[in-house]
Order: C-alpha cells, then structure tokens, then sequence
C-alpha cells in the first residue's frame, strides 16, 4: 500500500529534515516520491519504525543497555544508558552467528537487515534472543517478506543481491516456529509518512510486561505472528 504524502507536510520523523533525495542505486520510493533524507539518511523503513518507537516511548528505554547491529537511525543512542554499534568486518564488529557476549547482556538487542546476509539465520536468531535480557526487547528488521509469497534460500551469498543468503517471504512465519517456538514474535506495520509507503519490523519481547506494553502502545498495528502469547 502506498499514499504519496502531500509534497509540503513532508517531514522526516528522525530528524525533522524536509530535504529528500534519491534512494540506493538512484532509487525512488514506490510511490514515485525521493525516498532518502538528506539529513540523517534514513529510508523508508527506518522512519516507520522511529515511529513505532516513538509510539512505544523512548523514555522507557532509559537505562537499558543496548547493542546495535549494523548503522542504524531508527533508534537514538541517547535514550539508552549505554549503546554499542557492531559492524560486522570493522574493529570490534561481531558475528552474529556466534555473538561472545554472555547471556542477558543487553536489554534492547537491534538488528536491522542483518539476518539474510548470513549463512546460519537459525543459530543468528537464537544468539540475538539468547543476548537479550530477561526484560528486554528483541528488534528486527529485514527487507519486507511480505513482498515475497516464499522465502528464495540460495545457500551462499548471491552476489547480485548485494550478498544476501536469502530473500524472505510471507513463510518467515514458518521459520520463526522452528527456530524459536516459544519465543512470541509480534509483527508491526506502518506508514512512512515521507513516502506513503507501508512496511514493517519484528518486535521479539522476552517478557510477559514487555509484550504487554508492546500491544498497549502500538494497538491495532501490532499483531501476533508467531509463537504463542507470554504467561
């Protein structure tokens, strides 16, 4: 679904810019509209999810410790107590199918467009939950599956699809049965309100308070994709 927004309300929720331009690779939005901010960057689905968050209340973060996987804008470091930025082949970057950090050590986890560029997304999956706090939040993001009926796994890293192991579709569902059936993934989508477009992102929470406060916040725009619901 895409509504191009009226060209004089265009403000990104990130950081405030009206300045657009084109995409990766000169792309446009799908609504026709230039999809970049100029200011901090930002896509499509990173100001959709800003929204979500600002929906949920960044003031709950405030103290949590935090790790981020790959560059991000959706989130702000400063609503944590403390953040860590890992890229994967840079100084200090990890792998995330082998994550050495102990058990429960961040409560905010975020990996965005992460998980189809590796070969393992099975052991990924289970070391970014196994990281994450009793209380914390699990966020994922991986391009739209909802685009694709089914998953295309390739088993190696495609070099015309910028590396990727796997395009996702519809069946993710599936696959989070497998490989974490216990575990409830809610699945959130919203409106980019730059470009009109609709897109989305998994919320993992590991307690029953957490999903709790997920569905308070985020109401409707929320569902339950997989798992059963906690408690």
């Amino acid at each position: 679904m895409t509504a191009p927004p009226n060209k004089a309300s265009r403000e990104c929720p990130i950081c405030g810019g009206a300045s657009f331009m084109p995409g990766p690779r000169g792309r446009m939005a799908v609504s026709g509209v230039l999809p970049r901010c100029a200011g901090c960057r930002s896509l499509e689905r990173h100001r959709v999810s800003r929204v979500m968050f600002n929906r949920l209340g960044p003031g709950h973060f405030a103290g949590w410790s935090a790790i981020q996987f790959s560059p991000d804008p959706t989130v702000d470091p400063d609503w944590f107590g403390t953040f860590e930025l890992s890229i994967y082949g840079e100084p200090g970057g990890v792998d995330i199918q082998a994550i050495d950090r102990p058990d429960g050590a961040y409560e905010y986890v975020g990996c965005s467009h992460v998980l189809e560029h590796v070969g393992d997304d099975r052991a990924a999956l289970r070391e970014l939950l196994r990281i994450t706090a009793g209380r914390g939040l699990l966020y994922l993001s991986i391009p739209d599956p909802f685009a694709e009926a089914v998953t295309r796994d390739w088993g190696f890293p495609k070099p015309e699809k910028h590396g990727h192991w796997r395009v996702y579709g519809r069946d993710v569902a599936s696959r989070f049965e497998r490989y974490v059936p216990d575990q409830p993934v809610l699945a959130y989508r919203g409106t980019d309100p730059v470009t009109g477009v609709s897109t989305g992102a998994f919320l993992l929470p590991k307690s029953t308070e957490c999903y709790r406060w997920i569905r308070d916040r985020l109401g409707a725009d929320v569902e339950l994709f997989s798992g059963p619901p906690p408690g």
